[in-house]
């Protein structure tokens, strides 16, 4: 087929690269001189969302990898760096002789059987005609500044978008709105140069150190604590099929099986502990800090006090006291030691109104501030375009999140998802993937896809309760992802789990890695694949290797409200 891509930022390159695996005809167009999106920097992106100077990925680049294309070395990559990874993999798979630089999509229409793309050159408009188009433009382009009471602040207003660095803030007494992952840092930054700086929230996030104990808390996604959390913790129905589809028999067999392999690898854990030398301690953590003293994050001790925030942090982000996670985590906590010697004042009850440089807050107090940061996320405004619409500006009303169920597979929005742990770019690929068999004719539209969008978007918007406002959120990359292998046939089948103990429990107990999607299915890296899925540590700990599959095998009903 012909397909239009449109964006070549990592949810666009991907797409380009699963489609011409399935020897479609491709082309992207993109308004940059560029590839990557908000990686790409360059004089004159003043007043477009780019990632800021001093940005370190919040996860490893481990999870923000392609399968395709596994990074080799490092844990948690610099701005820079995730650039450089980017063009890597245009260059390995010579993406870029596919994509039209500085052309914007200005509109979409659909015809009886094609899709008529306009574009816009130079002042010049063009227009093609598409078997399939797929949206990778991402969800990065309207920032929400409408926040309510900040309506007659007089002084300066900047978005997160707009920031670059914290130069601009020195010397001022700055308020800055919102908390996440991207404002743990600016709040950090911002904070260390500001004469006075306040951080005003109305709710609480669940904060998640990107390390502890000299390891990436990446490390502890596992499947087995997933699906114990998604499946058992709760009686909502399950949503998503996984390597025992919806078989009662199937599952008790897997769940049985993992009960003797982890008991087995628990045992043979513990004796190569005591039988086998370790290996040297490393002398930088996986941010490239200096091992000793312990960190947490950038230049975050691990120490008492600073546990003691985030436990109490984390406790208000679940006021009915569950530590089932529904609400999106903020994987960074490198502005908890600014909070805790009060260098940093925090404000949780929210703006009530402003006025001049003065701004009131929920409880009474009121500040005078030079300027406000918003880390208040983006809007859906722009998610549509001509004829190809989102109901409601919601990609849960698509099937996975990405697949338009009005036109016969043609149309895809690609990686507007965001897991609560995870990377998009994993998500976008295996989007993709699905995307380019659909366009093949080797993977079929469920004939329910109605009432499949259905029963995931409620399960779905239980398990995201505290994040209503963010309709692309997931809470697990990991469940998500293996329904989408299964369809896609790029799951590792549940027989060969069984009659390979090594591999299942590397996949059922180990940290997660998206390699586990190239062993099997449609152009599968194999061995290359295996070598680097055994990489990953397994949890030689026996509360997983025990609790999560008894609980599994015991009815909801015994599992205790913290089951996180």
């Amino acid at each position: 087929m012909k397909v239009c891509v449109v964006g070549a930022g990592p949810c666009g390159l991907t797409t380009i690269k699963q489609l011409l695996d399935e020897g479609h005809e491709v082309t992207c167009f993109d308004k940059n001189d560029d590839i990557g999106g908000i990686w790409l920097r360059h004089d004159g992106d003043a007043g477009q969302a780019k990632a800021f100077d001093n940005l370190l990925l919040t996860i490893s680049m481990k999870l923000m990898a392609y399968s395709d294309h596994p990074f080799d070395g490092g844990r948690f990559a610099s701005r820079g760096k995730y650039f450089d990874y980017l063009q890597e993999y245009a260059d390995r798979f010579e993406l870029r002789e596919r994509i039209r630089f500085g052309h914007e999509v200005t509109d979409i229409a659909r015809g009886q059987d094609d899709w008529t793309v306009s574009v816009s050159q130079d002042g010049g408009d063009t227009r093609e005609v598409f078997d399939a188009v797929a949206i990778c433009s991402g969800p990065f382009k309207t920032p929400n500044r409408a926040i309510a009471g900040l309506e007659d602040f007089t002084g300066e207003i900047v978005h997160s978008a707009d920031y670059r660095n914290c130069d601009r803030f020195r010397g001022k007494r700055v308020l800055i709105v919102g908390l996440a992952e991207s404002g743990a840092d600016i709040v950090r930054e911002i904070g260390d140069v500001a004469t006075s700086c306040t951080l005003s929230i109305r709710t609480y996030t669940y904060l998640l150190p990107r390390i502890h104990g000299n390891r990436t808390t990446d490390q502890g996604t596992v499947r087995a604590h997933h699906h114990e959390m998604c499946r058992r913790a709760t009686d909502q129905p399950f949503a998503l099929d996984t390597f025992w589809g919806r078989s009662r028999l199937a599952k008790a067999v897997f769940l049985a099986a993992a009960l003797v392999y982890g008991f087995a690898a628990t045992a043979i854990g513990a004796v190569c502990d005591r039988m086998l030398p370790h290996p040297a301690s490393r002398q930088v953590d996986p941010m490239g800090q200096p091992a000793d003293p312990a960190m947490l994050d950038v230049d975050t001790l691990d120490n008492e006090a600073n546990w003691n925030l985030i436990k109490t942090w984390n406790r208000r982000s679940h006021p009915d006291g569950s530590w089932a996670q529904r609400g999106i985590f903020c994987k960074n906590v490198s502005f908890v030691p600014a909070i805790v010697s009060g260098r940093i004042t925090l404000n949780d009850k929210g703006i009530e109104r402003s006025d001049g440089n003065r701004v009131f807050f929920g409880d009474s107090t009121v500040e005078e501030f030079d300027t406000i940061v918003l880390c208040t996320g983006y809007t859906t405004e722009k998610l549509s375009i001509g004829d190809l619409h989102v109901k409601d500006g919601n990609v849960r009303t698509l099937y996975k999140h990405f697949l338009h169920p009005e036109h016969q597979g043609s149309a895809a929005f690609i990686g507007f998802v965001r897991p609560f742990s995870g990377g998009i770019p994993i998500c976008a690929e295996m989007q993709a993937r699905y995307f380019a068999q659909v366009c093949s004719g080797k993977v079929q539209i469920p004939d329910d896809i109605d009432e499949a969008i259905g029963r995931e978007k409620e399960w779905e918007e239980y398990w995201t309760e505290l994040s209503p406002r963010h309709t692309e959120a997931i809470p697990s990359q990991i469940l998500y992802l293996d329904a989408l292998a299964r369809e896609i046939g790029c799951l590792v089948p549940m027989r060969r789990l069984l009659l390979d103990p090594k591999l299942f429990v590397q996949m059922w107990f180990g940290s997660f890695n998206p390699s586990c999607y190239r062993i099997v299915g449609p152009h599968n890296r194999g061995s290359a694949a295996l070598d680097d899925l055994y990489s990953e540590p397994v949890a030689n700990r026996g509360q997983l290797a025990f609790r999560t599959p008894l609980r599994q095998l015991l009815p909801s009903s015994v599992h205790p409200k913290h089951a996180m």
